[in-house]
């Protein structure tokens, strides 16, 4: 029977919502043979007055003659008037607020016959919270151990540390080696394969494969050919060791203190516990919000309009790869696609945690006033560096207000659920 068998015949265009799933909903629009008819006068009309054929005048063309020439493109023309006049009053009169550009998925027209449009949309979901109050959660400690404190110390000194020439006599794992060197392949030297006093940590991993082993139990001034591996391919360096050098780390005193800026030792363990309390503070309160995420989504469950979970993707890949490979960086057409397959289930999770705290903002009568509004403006205009960043933090508080009021008010809604938690102190 098809899916317009059951719309009755009348002179007006009728709309159906045919089904509702997952956010997708189904409409059929059927619009009566003379309606079709009319706007196929109007649109024939349009080209006799636009078409230049030999021997008329702009205008004066005969309509038969216009018709027959172009038939297929009036059709469609008149098919996509129709469509771009009737489709938004069918989802309108139908309560339908898509979230995304409606997708015509099937045209059926025949001469006589009324015009049958499938129409799919997609809407938001209807989502009604629950169990959001009462949420067991563990919040870390954030107190500072000794050991974490000893850590902090001991890569504060690290990056002071300075090289000397080392009294040993021989290259062992634990120097640093000066080396110059000759690169060859295949008996020939390669072009620019030439460094001098190169320096060599052979305590770390190293790039070029072979080079800490072979400069293990040299002495200065002796001179090695090394096999190594470069880009993969068997090469030979012809190594000079000209120096042996240690790592000497400062004391850790007061007078090493009053060297990173403050008045003694002591101080600075103060300051460093205070930092390293603040960082365990902030990691405890993001792994919290994570729990609070992973418990509302658990009892919480609705779909999402799936072309909006594909651009959220999209603009997640975006961001990954300007933050990580820099935004010159270009992904071929494959993997665009795969990167944003595999962000999918995050960008799906991300947009119904957009949802649920919207619904539980409602629920709860949490709003954002324009104090609220000023304050975080202050705060953001404080943690601007300079006057052009400033600009750029007004400019977007004023073009983007809405989104603006949106984090906050996602922020607000947080601290709210925080607030009726039970929360362990772990």
């Amino acid at each position: 029977m098809g899916l317009f068998a059951s719309l009755e015949k009348s002179d007006s265009p009728k709309f159906k919502k045919v089904s509702e799933k997952d956010c997708v909903v189904e409409v059929s629009v059927e619009i009566p043979a003379k309606l079709v008819l009319d706007e196929d006068h109007n649109i024939l009309l349009r080209f006799q007055q636009k078409a230049k054929i030999p021997g008329f005048r702009p205008g004066k063309a005969p309509l038969e003659l216009i018709k027959t020439q172009f038939a297929g493109s009036i059709r469609n023309e008149a098919v996509d008037e129709i469509i771009r006049r009737f489709v938004p009053q069918a989802l309108k009169d139908l309560k339908i607020d898509p979230v995304a550009t409606p997708v015509v998925k099937d045209i059926a027209l025949e001469d006589g016959k009324p015009l049958r449009i499938q129409v799919q949309a997609e809407i938001a979901p209807t989502v009604l919270p629950k169990s959001y109050t009462q949420l067991k959660l563990t919040r870390k400690s954030a107190a500072v151990s000794e050991e974490a404190l000893n850590a902090r110390l001991k890569d504060l000194l690290e990056s002071n540390a300075r090289l000397e020439t080392s009294p040993d006599e021989v290259v062992a794992s634990s120097h640093y080696a000066v080396i110059d060197y000759t690169v060859f392949r295949n008996g020939k030297a390669l072009p620019n394969g030439k460094g001098e006093n190169e320096l060599v940590d052979l305590s770390s991993d190293q790039t070029v494969e072979g080079l800490a082993q072979g400069l293990l139990g040299l002495k200065r001034g002796d001179v090695k050919e090394i096999s190594v591996k470069l880009e993969g391919k068997e090469t030979s360096l012809h190594v000079t060791l000209k120096e042996i050098k240690k790592k000497i780390l400062p004391a850790l005193d007061d007078e090493f203190a009053k060297d990173v800026g403050v008045a003694s030792l002591e101080e600075l363990k103060t300051k460093l516990k205070e930092i390293i309390a603040g960082e365990e503070k902030t990691k405890s309160e993001r792994e919290m919000a994570e729990q609070l995420q992973t418990e509302l989504l658990k009892t919480n469950e609705f779909p999402v309009p799936p072309s909006l979970v594909g651009a959220h993707a999209e603009r997640m890949a975006e961001r990954f790869k300007k933050r990580y490979l820099g935004s010159k960086h270009a992904w071929t057409e494959k993997e665009q696609t795969e990167i944003t397959e595999k962000l999918k289930p995050e960008a799906e999770k991300e947009l119904r945690m957009s949802y649920l705290l919207s619904a539980i903002a409602e629920k709860e009568k949490l709003a954002i006033a324009d104090e609220e509004i000023e304050a975080e403006l202050k705060r953001n205009m404080e943690a601007a560096k300079d006057d052009a960043q400033k600009e750029d933090v007004r400019r977007f508080f004023a073009e983007r207000r809405e989104a603006v009021v949106s984090s906050l008010l996602d922020r607000k809604t947080m601290d709210f659920l925080k607030q009726k938690a039970v929360i362990t102190e772990g």
